[in-house]
């Protein structure tokens, strides 16, 4: 799945300007642009703020919850018991493992 792609489809589909959902969204307008052109991805709990400012869960941002193996459904259901903090590091955490993989 293109997350950034993802976004700008929900974003145009409900006649948002970028600027505007970078302002509800609490991100700046550069750093939303990337997102959408790939060259950057959001942290968890940033995908998590820019879904609220769609107003969308994120299971709807990654389409019907039922194509999901029971193992990321458990996994996406403890992230919602997470506080605020606790899915930053989370996020920072899985970033981390995910750029070791890559180099």
């Amino acid at each position: 799945m293109n997350i950034g792609m993802r976004i700008q489809n929900i974003r145009k589909s409900k006649n948002l300007k970028v600027t505007e959902l970078a302002k509800m969204a609490y991100i700046s307008q550069p750093y939303l642009s990337d997102i959408e052109r790939g060259r950057t991805t959001p942290s968890l709990d940033k995908l998590q703020t820019i879904c609220e400012a769609l107003d969308i869960s994120l299971g709807d941002f990654f389409g019907n919850a039922s194509e999901f193996s029971p193992e990321l459904i458990q996994l996406l259901e403890n992230i919602k018991r997470l506080t605020e903090e606790e899915r930053t590091h989370l996020a920072h955490f899985i970033e981390a493992i995910v750029n070791r993989q890559d180099t």
